[in-house]
């Protein structure tokens, strides 16, 4: 039982996380404005992503778009199940990456589902230099997902 506790707690923290973290910005910032945080390096921000992530696939029909985003969501949803039936109990930190991946591609879907693209909010930049794409607490757990992956493929846990 504590297995299914964790597989479902941890993608509805995301969720719930970043649907509030998105609602906020929605009833606080108007869309295409922003408020800096730290000058010269973060500022949050309203702006909406049509595309998948750094506005990949932007330029599609809003159409082809969507169902695109749908069928690739069940498709990594289905990887992932399967993913962690694989998983061997020294993947700690695959245990942690799967759940959050899950929590993080519901959360841009149910943006998708209500707006037809996600709200993007967190800003990073240095000064006018160089800047980051804007991301949202979902894209997040999916960043952090895929840098555990990586330590724990770095770290030869999946050998036998």
């Amino acid at each position: 039982m504590k297995k299914i506790s964790w597989v479902w707690g941890v993608p509805l923290l995301v969720i719930m996380l970043d649907q509030w973290s998105k609602q906020y910005i929605l009833n606080h910032l108007p869309l295409g404005s922003g408020q800096t945080v730290i000058p010269g390096f973060f500022d949050v921000v309203h702006y909406r992503n049509p595309g998948a992530a750094f506005g990949m696939l932007a330029n599609l029909s809003e159409t082809t778009r969507s169902w695109l985003f749908y069928v690739l969501a069940l498709v990594a949803g289905i990887f992932l199940a399967y993913y962690w039936k694989s998983l061997k109990p020294q993947e700690k930190l695959s245990k942690i990456a799967v759940p959050l991946v899950y929590g993080g591609i519901i959360g841009n879907i149910i943006d998708r589902v209500r707006f037809g693209n996600v709200v993007d909010f967190l800003s990073f930049h240095w000064r006018e230099l160089a800047a980051w794409p804007a991301f949202n607490v979902a894209d997040s757990a999916i960043t952090v997902a895929v840098i555990l992956l990586v330590i724990e493929g770095l770290r030869g846990v999946h050998k036998s």
